[in-house]
C-alpha cells in the first residue's frame, strides 16, 4: 500500500541517542546496484562469540524472504582495522568469533528487485532497489541486520547522497541537508517498520484529522504523479476520517513505486497466439503488483500498463491505488496497535507466526471496505456485491481439513500457505459477520469498530496482547455467547452460516437466487454469438452470429469490454430494459457505434447476498 518528508544534512553528527548501533551508508558508491554498509557498536559485545544475522521473514508478509541471501560479504573488524572470523550460517547468520573485540561490520548488499530468483522470491512492496542517482528503496530487512537478543537497542543510521535525491520515511530525522539525512530508530523493531525511499523529490501532503498524511512517488519515467494520487486518495482519506474518532499516528508515509509495465499492456490489449500468451504469463507470474502495510507507512509497487490500457479500471494506475490504499491504511488500528505478543516481539530468525489473521488482515478488509460504503466512496450495492464476491471465493477454503487460527499459525508452511489469500476472502467476511453478531448480542449498542478501538486504548504499539487469551478478551467485551462464533468458525473446523449474524443487519444471503440481471450482447448464454478472447481476454472477437443474435454485432466484430461497460453504465447507473446503448464496435478495422437496446432477462445466482430492510 505516503508521505513527505524531506530531510538531508552535512556532515555525520553524533547524535544525543545513546544508539547501540550506527549504520553509516553512502549511496554515491553504489557499484552495479551493490550498496556498502557500515555499521559501528558503541561498546562491545558481552559474549566471545555473537550472531549477526537477516531476517528469514518480517512482520506483514507471511512469506520467507531470507534477507541474508543478498549479503554478498561481511567482515568483522577490531576498532585497530584487524579482522576477526566470520562464519555463515544457513542463509541469514553469520557467527563472529572473538566477538569482544569486535568494533565494526562492513559489509555489501545486493539490490533485490533486480535479482532473478527461483525459490523465495520476495514480494517487490518488502524488496530494495538501488537505481545510482535516481532511487534507493530501503525495506530494511534487506539491508540493516540485528544482534541476536538485542533487537530492543536504538539504532542511528547516517545516509550521505546525492544532492537531488530525497529520503522519504516515517522514521524521526535528526540530520536533513542537501547531502545528508540521518535517522533514528527505537528499536530494530521499528527500523524494520520503516522503510525510506530515496528518489528525485515528487511528494504531496495533507491532513486526515490531525494526522499529517505525505505521499512520495518514484516513477521510471520520470512522470510527476504525487498531485494526482492526493486527488485519487482524498476522498478514501475522507472516509477513514469519518469512520475513526481519532488516528493513533500523527503522521503517516506512502512510498510509491511505479513501474513501466507498457509492454505487457500492449500485449494484453493486443492479439496474441498462445505461445505469446505462455510467454506473457511467465513474464507476469513472479510480479508482485501490490503494498505492504507498516505502523505508520506503506509501500506500492503499481504497474504503468500504457495507454492501451488506460481506460480499463481493473488494471489502471488509479484503481491499483485505490483498491489497496484504506486497507492499508487501516493497518494502523491493526496490527499496529493490537498485535500479540508473536508481532511484538516478533523473531526474526526462527518466525513465530500469529494465529490471528482474522483480526490482522481479515477484519481489516472488511473495514477498508465497510469505510468505502460508508463514507459514500461506493454504493450500498456496490459494497455487498464486493463482499458477495468475498463470500464466493471464501466458500474455497477447506473448512474440513483446517480452521482460520489453524492456517495462519501455520501460514510458513507450503499446505497452509497454499490458502493465505483467504484472508482478504473469507477473512474478510468473517470481519462482517462477528460485526453483525456483536452488533445482534448488544442490541446495537456495540460494533466491531467500537469493541477494538477499546482493546486498542488498552494496548498500543508497545504493548502486546497475550496470543492465547485475546479472543475471550475480546469476549468479555461485548457478550459471553460471542465466544460460540469464534469456537465455530474461526477456532473451530464449521462452514458458516451467514443469515444467523446478518439478518440483524437487513442482508440476507440466499444460496440461489433468480432475479431480473441485463442481458450482455457479449454473452453466449446472452445471445446468438460465437465468441473468440483476444489478448487476455479485454478484448472479444466475434466468430460467429446465429439467427438469433439481437444485437447488430456481426462476425469479425471485435468489443473492447471497457467500451461495453461504458455503453451500458454512462453514468455510472446501469441503463434500464428498452433503453439504448451507444456501444463502440471495431468493424473492418474502423470504429462504428451500434444503437443496441438493453434486454434483461431472469438469472438464476449462486451465493448470492441481498438487502432486505435496511441500507
Amino acid at each position: 500500500m505516503r508521505k513527505i518528508l524531506l530531510v538531508l544534512l552535512l556532515g555525520l553528527v553524533t547524535l544525543t541517542l545513546n544508539a547501540q548501533h550506527q549504520y553509516e551508508i553512502d549511496l554515491n558508491k553504489i557499484d552495479k546496484d551493490i550498496l556498502p554498509v557500515k555499521m559501528t557498536l558503541s561498546k562491545p559485545p558481552k559474549s566471545d562469540q555473537i550472531t549477526y544475522s537477516f531476517p528469514a521473514t518480517v512482520p506483514g508478509t507471511y512469506d520467507t524472504q531470507d534477507f541474508g541471501r543478498f549479503v554478498i560479504s561481511l567482515v568483522a573488524k577490531t576498532a585497530d582495522g584487524k579482522n576477526l572470523t566470520v562464519k555463515k550460517l544457513g542463509n541469514n547468520s553469520f557467527l563472529i568469533s572473538a566477538a569482544k573485540k569486535l568494533k565494526h561490520l562492513e559489509y555489501t548488499v545486493e539490490d533485490i528487485m533486480d535479482k532473478k530468483v527461483k525459490k523465495n522470491h520476495i514480494f517487490e512492496p518488502v524488496a530494495t532497489n538501488f537505481v545510482e542517482g535516481k532511487h534507493f528503496l530501503f525495506n530494511n530487512g534487506g539491508i540493516f541486520g540485528f544482534f541476536e537478543g538485542e533487537e530492543a537497542d536504538p539504532i542511528e543510521i547516517k545516509i550521505a547522497k546525492p544532492t537531488q535525491l530525497y529520503g522519504a520515511t516515517s522514521l524521526p530525522q535528526t540530520v536533513n541537508t542537501s547531502v545528508q539525512q540521518n535517522f533514528k530508530a527505537k528499536s530494530y523493531h521499528q527500523l524494520i517498520d520503516s522503510p525510506i525511499m530515496f528518489s528525485v523529490p515528487d511528494t504531496a501532503q495533507f491532513y486526515v484529522g490531525k494526522t499529517k498524511v505525505t505521499i512520495s512517488v518514484y516513477d521510471v519515467n520520470g512522470v510527476p504523479r504525487a498531485k494526482h494520487f492526493y486527488e485519487v486518495l482524498k476522498r478514501d482519506m475522507a472516509a477513514v476520517d469519518a469512520f475513526l474518532p481519532d488516528l493513533p499516528v500523527d503522521n503517516y508515509t506512502f512510498l510509491i513505486y511505479v513501474d513501466d509495465f507498457e509492454e505487457i499492456g500492449n500485449a494484453m490489449s493486443g492479439k496474441m497466439g498462445l505461445i505469446q500468451k505462455v510467454k506473457l504469463a511467465l513474464r507476469l507470474k513472479n510480479i508482485g503488483l501490490g503494498a505492504l502495510e507498516h505502523g505508520n507507512s506503506s509501500t506500492y509497487y503499481l504497474a504503468d500498463f500504457g495507454s492501451g490500457l488506460a481506460d480499463v479500471k481493473e488494471v489502471s494506475l488509479d484503481n491499483q491505488l485505490s483498491g489497496a490504499a484504506i486497507h492499508e491504511f487501516m493497518h494502523i488500528l491493526t496490527p499496529l496497535g493490537l498485535h500479540s505478543e508473536r508481532i511484538g516481539n516478533f523473531n526474526y530468525t526462527n518466525p513465530l507466526m500469529s494465529k490471528h489473521l482474522w483480526l490482522y488482515e481479515g477484519v481489516t478488509e472488511y473495514f477498508a471496505n465497510l469505510i468505502k460504503y460508508k463514507g459514500g466512496v461506493i454504493s450500498p450495492d456496490e459494497y455487498l456485491k464486493e463482499m458477495e464476491s468475498k463470500l464466493v471465493q471464501g466458500l474455497d477454503f477447506p473448512v474440513t481439513e483446517m480452521s482460520f487460527t489453524e492456517m495462519s499459525e501455520k501460514v510458513l508452511e507450503e499446505k497452509f500457505h497454499k490458502q493465505y489469500g483467504q484472508v482478504y476472502m473469507r477473512g474478510a467476511v468473517l470481519g462482517m459477520l462477528l460485526d453483525a453478531e456483536i452488533q445482534r448480542l448488544t442490541l446495537g449498542k456495540k460494533s466491531l469498530i467500537d469493541v477494538l478501538l477499546v482493546l486498542n486504548s488498552r494496548y498500543g504499539e508497545d504493548k502486546s496482547f497475550q496470543e492465547e487469551t485475546f479472543i475471550s478478551e475480546l469476549v468479555n467485551e461485548v457478550h459471553p455467547d460471542l465466544q460460540n462464533f469464534f469456537t465455530l468458525y474461526v477456532e473451530g473446523k464449521n462452514q458458516w452460516k451467514p443469515n444467523d449474524q446478518l439478518n440483524y443487519l437487513g442482508i440476507k444471503y440466499h444460496d440461489t437466487f433468480q432475479e431480473s440481471s441485463m442481458l450482455s450482447p457479449f454473452n453466449s448464454k446472452d445471445n446468438d454469438i460465437t465468441l473468440k478472447s483476444i489478448g487476455l481476454g479485454f478484448e472479444q472477437e466475434v466468430k460467429k452470429t446465429g439467427p438469433n443474435e439481437w444485437a447488430g454485432l456481426k462476425a469479425g466484430d471485435i468489443i473492447n469490454l471497457n467500451d461495453y461497460r461504458n455503453a451500458v453504465e454512462p453514468n455510472g447507473q446501469k441503463l434500464k430494459e428498452g433503453e439504448t446503448a451507444k456501444l463502440k464496435v471495431k468493424r473492418n478495422n474502423e470504429f462504428i457505434t451500434l444503437d443496441v437496446v438493453v434486454k434483461y432477462g431472469l438469472k438464476e445466482k449462486k451465493n448470492v447476498l441481498r438487502w432486505e430492510e435496511k441500507k
